[in-house]
């Protein structure tokens, strides 16, 4: 049978158990938000995923409406970005009028 010390000890590292849970449960991480519209530039960056295993860079630019992609690529033994289409967002977006 438990001693009265080892029924506290034992309650006391249940409680730091349970503790330390909720703690886990409860933290999210920061949200990231792109960068807003009207700022020196007119940029908004934002990443995509194009397959499971690979992200993208896409890059608007306000003013002209263009919109660029960009993906990592293996160059000489590190990674840089290749560029791989651009979009002209007006012409994309343009209503069709009958």
């Amino acid at each position: 049978m438990l001693s009265k010390r080892g029924i506290i000890v034992a309650l006391v590292g249940l409680n730091l158990a349970l503790a330390a849970g909720l703690i886990l449960c409860s933290y999210s991480p920061p949200a990231a938000y792109a960068q807003g519209m009207g700022r020196p530039g007119d940029y908004l960056m934002a990443t995509v995923q194009i397959r499971s295993d690979i992200d993208a860079l896409v890059v608007i630019h306000a003013p002209r409406a263009a919109m660029h992609v960009f993906r990592p690529q293996e160059q000489r033994g590190h990674i840089a970005l290749q560029w791989v289409m651009s979009r002209d967002l007006n012409r994309d977006f343009r209503r069709r009028t009958q």
